[in-house]
């Protein structure tokens, strides 16, 4: 009964343990990431105030939290494009929906660039992008040149930048970056990219004020023909805060045995 005692303890110890290393494992496995919040508030604001500017009702723009597909389901915005004349008033032609990506949790890696995705679902809007028009910045304001990166191509960035149109129907996904993350491959003499557009630790570091990044796109929304409507001109200020995000492990047991 003695003997039977002894092997029944060492046999519960050696479960405890193991069950203990188990949870120090899952305890290692923390992980930290990054959070890209962005700012409704800020968006729509900017887009109401340019709106009611041009003369038209300020209820043609929306800031959503979620788009429909086939963007991805988070924040952006929707436009109304305002009805021609000789249109029964309420007809609409259908919605733009302009969408900055990423969003969210995302890996604590730095970001190479920014997923601009314009879905044009009117039957007779054109949307422009104008890259040269449009302006990133980040910590201390500073504005930096808006390239849309094509993978594969020449560029030459003291030339100007060809409009991007999406035209009824149609949906736009680029990469942007800026002007500054380029540097000339010495084999190749192409420009490639050499530094991220947003290094995560760097903006981190700073005091939470300073954690954001903005993309400031310029977009024209036009009649495809002259329809007695004048052209939407908006500069829409995508504000991103970034915050460290803590993955915490799904079975906390040591953090739970460790609270004082």
């Amino acid at each position: 009964m003695g003997l039977d005692l002894v092997l029944l303890t060492i046999y519960f110890i050696c479960i405890g343990y193991l069950a203990y290393q188990m949870v120090l494992a899952v305890e290692g496995d923390v992980e930290v990431r990054l959070a890209c919040l962005p700012d409704p508030e800020a968006l729509g604001q900017a887009l109401a105030d340019q709106i009611t500017r041009q003369g038209l009702p300020a209820d043609l723009g929306q800031v959503l939290t979620a788009l429909p597909p086939p963007l991805a389901p988070q924040a952006g915005l929707t436009l109304t494009p305002p009805t021609p004349r000789g249109q029964p008033a309420g007809e609409a032609d259908g919605l733009i929906a302009v969408q900055v990506l990423p969003q969210g949790p995302q890996p604590l890696k730095p970001l190479a660039g920014l997923t601009v995705q314009v879905l044009n679902q009117t039957q007779g809007f054109q949307v422009a992008v104008d890259w040269d028009r449009s302006s990133f910045t980040q910590m201390n304001n500073q504005a930096r040149r808006v390239i849309r990166h094509t993978p594969g191509t020449r560029m030459d960035l003291g030339l100007p930048q060809v409009v991007s149109v999406v035209n009824p129907k149609q949906l736009l996904s680029v990469m942007a970056t800026s002007e500054d993350c380029f540097s000339v491959n010495p084999d190749t003499q192409r420009l490639q990219l050499a530094v991220p557009l947003v290094d995560p630790t760097r903006l981190l570091s700073a005091p939470p004020p300073a954690r954001v990044y903005t993309l400031d796109l310029a977009l024209t929304i036009t009649p495809v023909i002259g329809r007695g409507v004048r052209p939407l001109v908006l500069l829409l200020p995508f504000r991103f805060r970034v915050e460290r995000l803590v993955i915490q492990p799904s079975i906390p047991y040591r953090r739970w045995f460790s609270k004082p």
